[in-house]
């Protein structure tokens, strides 16, 4: 249905009007809609959805089932549907969940069909937040420590989200992150019995594939792999590192091993603490993830105070244009990267460059290359196995080295 089929309801909820076409969610289409009151704008989200989703899937339903049959088949989807506002309107209120208004169900005259129109505040989904601006580790663990905050209010009220990723994560004005979007929520007296495999497979924890039983803390594992990704060049585990060419089923071995249970290595962007914080929220057993969300926030709030300064730097852009990967060589000297004493850098004994004079730095060993080498602008020679990586990289693409601590 475009905008012109929605625009008859007009004005929705006695003073709302569909300004233009935003995007697609579960089920349904997302549209900018605004009110005006003595000379004020106001805007919001308008949800769309209509059942039956096509006049196709309606005919093929009757060609083997009554008319009665079919109309109680698509009011259950309805009914199922229409509970996400009561979920939503349990979790009203909390800064981190983006807030339910309003909704309306419309019978369609003189056939089978709900047009369902719901209202919602006006935010920014995560993937176009982060294609508008740079996301930097600190807001990638405030992030995290948002949507922590969503899933502990979820747990008082016994819901299971069960399909967190970047597309139901959205970003207001303020810089806030909130989890939207419970199209396949239940409660966890629902899920009893009945472990379905909805969701979006990617982010869905093992024991959802393998039909076993689950609990809250799936939720957990969908948010440790969100993180991760925001942490490793916009890779999920396994893929090959950026800038390594993506093959054609590159996603289906890296999810197969995931959900096998092969070790997850560290994300690219994280220091030892933030990555075995991640990786812990993402462990293939349920009993040894975090348990509640409340624990997973306290880890990431005692990272972001501890490294306050430092994870202000923004992750090194992925996106750089030939132009600027080529910009120009210059002669430079070897200039290692800045080292704290809290990173980790490990120098072998059989590396590639081999050493002719050491130095410690902080109590860190660094092993300078022997001689100088011809590198582009705005990158340096990587300590461990001389590779050319960007100037404000953490860590070596090459031999996944930490360069310093975010």
């Amino acid at each position: 249905m475009d905008i012109g089929y929605f625009k008859k309801y007009e004005p929705l909820f006695k003073t709302y009007y569909i300004k233009k076409f935003l995007g697609e969610g579960s089920f349904g289409k997302v549209f900018l809609i605004e009110r005006e009151s003595f000379g004020q704008k106001y805007s919001a989200a308008l949800k769309l959805i209509t059942i039956p989703q096509s006049k196709r899937d309606l005919e093929n339903k009757l060609s083997y089932m009554t008319e009665a049959n079919v109309r109680s088949y698509y009011e259950d989807i309805v009914n199922g549907i229409v509970s996400e506002f009561h979920l939503m309107s349990k979790l009203k209120g909390n800064s981190h969940i983006v807030s339910y208004e309003d909704h309306d169900v419309i019978l369609h005259d003189g056939e089978i069909g709900w047009d369902i129109l719901i209202r919602m505040e006006l935010l920014t989904p995560l993937p176009q937040h982060t294609d508008l601006q740079k996301i930097s580790p600190k807001e990638v663990v405030k992030l995290g420590i948002d949507i922590c905050k969503a899933l502990e209010k979820c747990q008082k009220e016994d819901i299971i989200h069960r399909d967190i990723k970047p597309e139901n994560i959205f970003v207001s004005a303020d810089g806030d992150y909130k989890l939207g979007d419970f199209g396949v929520a239940r409660t966890i007296e629902k899920t009893t019995g009945d472990f379905t495999r909805i969701g979006t497979p990617p982010y869905m924890a093992p024991e959802i594939h393998s039909g076993s039983q689950y609990a809250s803390c799936i939720d957990i594992y969908s948010l440790g792999l969100v993180i991760y990704r925001l942490l490793n060049k916009n890779r999920m585990p396994f893929l090959p590192a950026y800038p390594q060419k993506m093959e054609p089923g590159d996603e289906e071995t890296a999810t197969a091993r995931r959900i096998k249970g092969d070790e997850i290595p560290p994300p690219l962007n994280a220091d030892k603490k933030l990555a075995e914080v991640v990786l812990k929220a993402c462990a293939f057993k349920p009993q040894d993830r975090y348990q509640n969300p409340a624990d997973l926030r306290s880890d990431l709030e005692a990272i972001l105070r501890e490294n306050a300064s430092e994870l202000n730097e923004a992750i090194p852009d992925t996106n750089a244009t030939e132009n600027e990967k080529t910009s120009g060589i210059e002669e430079t000297p070897y200039e290692p990267a800045a080292v704290s004493s809290k990173t980790e850098l490990l120098m072998n004994s059989d590396s590639a460059l081999e050493p002719k004079s050491s130095k410690v730095i902080n109590k860190v060993q660094v092993t300078p290359p022997a001689q100088k080498k011809r590198v582009k602008i705005g990158f340096i020679l990587c300590p461990k196995c001389g590779a050319e990586i960007r100037r404000d990289s953490i860590s070596c693409i090459s031999c996944r080295s930490q360069l310093r601590s975010i």
